[in-house]
This record gives structure tokens, sequence and C-alpha cells, in this order.
């Protein structure tokens, strides 16, 4: 018995150092808050882009998203919409033609197919047949929003040279209630901390779907889409990654999600990408590993961590309630009730210490940083900051499930509150009080007045 408990706690020694490791590469970010993300001048040319929305019976919500693109401070004439009705069995298609988009029907009996790449590759096999003059792609699902000055931003990037960008990822619905706030918090606290890191020391992002930016030459490259997988957004990051293209952080190019509002919304969210980013860790996370070895970037270490957290929640799930739950039992049955009592006592400390208190903090310091773009007050934000540590509970427990389980395509309720012009009112109103905060002899009337000025002055100059 002696030897199988020493087995154990060797196996255990090995496993918390890898848990430690890859913590450690995401608190690292968390420290370097402080560095600023890279800016990208004012574009000397607009380009064309085409915004494309892959959609399963999304008729609660397609026809607001349309509205909310359709307001770009952009030349209307440089930018199309796309909805890509994949298999819908009700009336998103009309819906969506009705709002203004240009709708492409996509119908695959195959069962195997229930995922949104094949959508995605049934859209770039028609633009490259057609031979659209698109110089760029941005992608958008159902319920995103996106701020009036997206495009214009992911524009400045492109001139720049950027082939991929990622875009900041905020939240339309963070105070809905405490779900939705702490799964909304968790994105921008990877913008804040993991992706302007990232951005400032030029190494590649992990892209998530929405706001994504792929430029033409990519995608006539690669002869279309080619990431198949359940998580095709992380799927074609890494796969652009291992041909030495980057996904870069465009901070001011902003978009707005739709967060699930219940827990169980929540956990058939991430059971799915669980299932996904398991598969692809050993995949392409392996890989991206050796290729360290092999390139010395630290783009392929960056993101072979980055994947590593799933089946570290796989680990958290399964081992470490093992172990410690046998350890502690097996020394009140052998007697040793004082060590089995430390032990418990270690676990506690370690959850406060290591786990509850670090993650409520973070939380505070993504607000603190970020209260401006999260434009919500304090106390609506707090009853989220404080159920930080449950979210990752949630979201680990999820990740493993996913992992360990084959799980089908399932419809997640979708909030129909935030409207497109209750959001362009919300951003409004924030501009005004901006303004009268830097202006403080200036009335309100006053500040709405010169917005409205500077609006007309917009639409001349993309009229002209």
């Amino acid at each position: 018995m002696e030897l199988f408990n020493t087995i154990l706690n060797n196996i255990n020694i090995v496993l918390t150092a890898i848990i430690g490791l890859a913590f450690t590469s995401q608190l690292m970010y968390t420290l370097f808050f402080f560095l600023p993300a890279k800016k990208y001048k004012k574009a000397k040319t607009k380009h064309k882009f085409a915004i494309f929305i892959p959609a399963r019976n999304e008729a609660n919500v397609i026809q607001e998203t349309i509205k909310n693109l359709q307001m770009q401070n952009y030349p209307k004439d440089l930018y199309d919409i796309y909805v890509i009705a994949d298999n819908c069995t009700d009336n998103t298609a009309q819906l969506a033609r009705e709002a203004g988009a240009i709708v492409l029907e996509h119908f695959d009996n195959n069962p195997k197919h229930a995922r949104v790449s094949y959508a995605l590759e049934f859209f770039f096999k028609i633009m490259l047949q057609e031979n659209k003059d698109y110089e760029a792609y941005c992608r958008f699902d159902a319920d995103n929003f996106a701020h009036p000055d997206y495009l214009e931003k992911m524009n400045d990037a492109l001139d720049s040279g950027v082939k991929l960008g990622r875009a900041y990822n905020n939240a339309k619905n963070l105070t809905q209630n405490v779900v939705t706030g702490v799964s909304a918090l968790w994105y921008i606290r990877d913008c804040k901390f993991a992706s302007q890191a990232r951005s400032f020391l030029n190494t590649a992002q992990m892209c998530p779907g929405p706001g994504m930016m792929i430029s033409a030459e990519i995608i006539k490259e690669n002869g279309g889409w080619t990431a198949m997988g359940i998580t095709e957004d992380a799927e074609f990051t890494m796969d652009e990654l291992f041909k030495k293209h980057k996904f870069k952080y465009v901070k001011d190019a902003i978009t707005y999600e739709d967060h699930p509002s219940t827990i169980k919304d929540s956990y058939k969210r991430y059971v799915r990408i669980g299932h996904g980013t398991h598969k692809l860790f050993y995949t392409h996370g392996l890989k991206s590993l050796g290729l360290f070895f092999t390139r010395f970037g630290w783009s392929y270490l960056d993101m072979f961590f980055t994947l590593l957290f799933i089946p570290i929640a796989v680990l958290c799930c399964t081992w470490l309630p093992f172990y410690y739950t046998y350890t502690v039992i097996y020394n009140f049955c052998v007697g040793n009730t004082a060590l089995a009592y430390t032990i418990l006592k270690g676990i506690g400390y370690s959850l406060i210490f290591a786990f509850i208190l670090p993650f409520i903090l973070q939380g505070f310091l993504v607000y603190i940083l970020e209260r401006k773009r999260i434009n919500q007050p304090f106390k609506k934000v707090l009853p989220s900051i404080l159920m930080f540590p449950m979210f990752m509970i949630i979201y680990a427990f999820s990740i493993f499930m996913g992992a360990i389980t084959i799980p089908k395509w399932k419809p997640i309720k979708r909030n129909t509150l935030v409207t497109s012009e209750s959001f362009q009112q919300s951003l409004n109103q924030n501009n005004i009080e901006k303004r009268k905060k830097y202006e403080k002899t200036l009335s309100e009337e006053d500040v709405v007045k010169i917005l409205n000025e500077e609006n007309i002055d917009n639409n001349n100059e993309e009229t002209a």
C-alpha cells in the first residue's frame, strides 16, 4: 500500500506542476496589463468588405443584427452584409432579406455536418466562384452587434498590412443577470490582459469567431474555408499560425456579444466548445509545442499553453478530486487524523488564496481598467465580479463533459431585450457624457447638436 501511495503522490506532483505551469503563463499576462496594444495609422485607402453571418434558426435576432451592422460609419457601397441561412427550419432567410442582407441558403442533410464550419465552406466557395472583389471578410454571429467604427478600425489595420484581425470582444447584455455578467467579464478579461500583451509583444492571437477579419488574400490562398472542426475559429487560428500567418489584435474594432443568460445555456455552449478544443489540443496543440522547438517562436508555445487549459480542466474535474478525497479518507482510516486535517486545511487555503481571491481580484481589475468600455455602474457589475470563481467551476466542468461526450447541436436562447436602436442610443448617451466632461461649459443640448453635426459631416464625406 505504501508503494501505491508513493506512486500516486509522484503522479500528483507532476500533474500539479503542469497545472501550475499553465496558470502561470496566464498570470504573466495579467501582471503585464499595463502594456499598450498596437495602434494602427489612419488608412489612406478605404477597402471593400463583406460581412458574413452564419445563422441557423435565428429569426428572433437576425434583423436587429443586420440593422446594427447597417449603422457602420463606413461608405455603404464598400461593404455588403451576407447571411448564410444554414439548414434553417424557420423564416431566418426571409427576415434577413427583408432587413437588407444578401442571403445564401445552405441545406445539408448529413447529420455529421451540423456545425458552422460547413456553412462557412459553402459561403467561401461561392465567393471564390463568383470572383467577388472584396478585399476582406468580417465574421459576426447572428446575435452580435458592432461598434459603429468597427469597419473603419479594421480598415486601418488592413491598410497597415494586417491580414488576420481579432476584434475587442465586449458584451451587449453584461448586466442582464449574474450569468451574462460573469461570462462577459471573462471575455473582456481575455482582451485586456492576454490580447493586449500579445499585441505589444507582436505574438499571435487566439481569435474567437465574432469580429474576426480575414483578408481575401488568405481565403484565396487556402482555396476557401478549410477549418472543418467544431471549434472552427480556434482551428483556423492554429492552421494559419502553422503557415506563419498571425492574427493581430485590433483593440478599437469592438464587437458586442450576446452572452447566455442561464447556467443551462452556458453549460451547452461550453460543452460544445470543450468537445471541439479537447480534440484540437491533441491535433494542433501538441503540434504547436513541437514547432516551438523547431521554429523557436514564442507564439507556438503560447498557443500550446492556451489549448493546454482544456486537458487541465479535465484534470481539475477528475484527478484532483480523486487524489485528495482518497488521501484524506486513507489517512482517516489508518489513524493519521492530524495529517488528514492538515490536508483538508491545505485544500481550504488553496481554494481561498489560489483560486477564489485571485479570480475575484481579476474581476475587480478588469472592471477598473475597462470601466469606460464596460460603461456600467460598479454596483451592477459587483455581483458578477464576486461570482467570477463560480464561473470558472462551471466552465471547467462543462469543458470536462465536452471532452468525455459527443454533444449534439442545441439552440441557445437569445436575448431580444437589446435592440439596434436601444444599443445605438446607449452609445450616443455615452458620447454625450464624455463630451460633457470634456467641455464642462456645454449643456446636454449643445453636446447633442455637436454630435449631430459631426454625424452629418461623416455622412457627407461618405456620399462624396
